[in-house]
């Protein structure tokens, strides 16, 4: 009798293990240029630069905000300016990182929120005209803080008439107007062609409160179109009850889809009443 054979099942050839794959690390975000920073004639380094007029700096005491006088740039929770709003940052960063950069107090040394408020000079240019000159700013005086008041206005003159950055006064012809007594806001169409202003943004800077026109909505050539608040009757309504300041200052911008001002109200009569 012969022997049993032993069957053996067959040996499955070792598999390779899979590779572990590699995760990327988390990148980090470039650090700010090493800028010399003179603060009162203390010592101090550039921090981040958070918007378009606002950014840090480190001296021995500490870490604080500074907010640049006299203008006001797009920041990132305006009304359709979040793109403008990172330019106007870079535009910044770029003019106060080839530093050295002096900052130099007015009338008043702090915001309500703390906020450090100076003047910003960089190889003595004053960076609020420079930025307001790039077209990335409006001007924000504010008593009493004014000593650099006139070199601001003149550079975003300059910057509306040649509609760099934010600025595009003359691709529309449109003039905007506010009673803001009775809540109402009057677009009229000035050119000699229809006017589509679908998608566009209606502001108020002071309450930062926004309509937003529905598409395919059009002015014929003369024609007029009303935005209410309040207790004004319309068709076109902001969703806010009351939106314009009676008490203050309160500037109206007609805005493109991209952020960029198309028309402008100063309520410059509000100021003049007041002097």
């Amino acid at each position: 009798m012969s022997e049993p054979v032993e069957v053996r099942p067959p040996v499955s050839p070792t598999a390779t293990p899979e590779p572990t794959p590699t995760l990327s690390p988390t990148p980090t975000p470039s650090p700010e240029p090493a800028v010399d920073v003179d603060l009162d004639g203390t010592p101090g380094r550039l921090g981040s630069v958070i918007d378009g007029d606002t950014f840090t700096v480190t001296t021995r005491s500490g870490e604080v905000t500074v907010r640049i006088l006299g203008i006001d740039a797009p920041e990132f929770d305006d009304v359709g300016q979040r793109e403008l709003a990172k330019q106007a940052r870079e535009a910044l960063r770029s003019l106060i990182g080839s530093g050295p950069v002096r900052l130099v107090a007015d009338v008043e040394s702090k915001d309500a929120g703390g906020r450090l408020l100076r003047h910003a000079y960089q190889a003595d240019r004053l960076v609020a005209a420079e930025l307001a000159r790039q077209g990335w700013a409006r001007a924000l005086p504010v008593a009493p803080n004014l000593t650099e008041r006139e070199s601001i206005e003149l550079a975003v003159a300059t910057a509306r008439a040649a509609n760099v950055g934010i600025w595009t006064l003359d691709s529309a012809s449109v003039e905007l107007t506010v009673d803001k007594v009775r809540e109402v806001v009057t677009l009229t169409n000035t050119g000699t062609g229809p006017l589509d202003v679908g998608g566009w943004w209606l502001v108020s800077l002071r309450g930062k409160q926004g309509f937003r026109f529905p598409l395919e909505t059009t002015l014929g050539p003369g024609e007029t179109l009303r935005v209410v608040s309040g207790q004004a009757a319309g068709v076109h309504r902001f969703q806010h009850r009351n939106v314009w300041n009676n008490n203050s200052p309160d500037p109206a911008e007609l805005r493109r889809s991209d952020g960029r001002i198309v028309a402008v109200w100063d309520d410059s009569g509000f100021r003049e009443s007041k002097r």
